[in-house]
């Protein structure tokens, strides 16, 4: 069953990771989940960000990572069980740190598969980025 999931793609169906995937849609947005986009500020600039939404980049430029420090963040935003989502550009990204967090203990995280391209296709409002002074 989980080839058939792989390859299919199917939203919703608990993947070998042990997180959920969905895709962004307005109907999500508008459930009040904790959104975390770990994309970059480039990233941000080209294209928006939905409001209200955690930016905490996870990847550096290299694509090495501190996945202890990211959680120490995301513990600032996120309450032990509570279900929320991680986004990227396309969901690969969001997948493979979706995968490393459920390893760590968090039960209840969302991957939203095909990214915030996925998002604007499907209609999601997005916002301009304010860079961070």
């Amino acid at each position: 069953m989980l080839w058939f999931v792989a390859w299919f793609g199917l939203a919703g169906v608990c993947s070998a990771g042990g997180y959920t995937s969905y895709p962004l849609t307005g109907e999500l947005v508008a459930s009040g989940i904790t959104i975390v986009d770990i994309r970059t500020e480039p990233e941000w600039l080209e294209t928006g960000v939905v409001a209200g939404s955690v930016l905490q980049t996870f990847y550096r430029k290299d694509r090495s990572y501190d996945l202890e420090g990211f959680i120490a963040e995301l513990r600032r935003h996120v309450e032990p069980g509570q279900e929320f989502a991680i986004l990227c550009r396309r969901g690969n990204r969001s997948a493979r740190v979706s995968a490393m967090l459920t390893d760590r203990g968090f039960g209840s995280v969302i991957n939203l598969s095909g990214g915030i391209q996925a998002a604007r296709k499907n209609g999601v409002h997005l916002e301009p980025y304010a860079p961070r002074r």
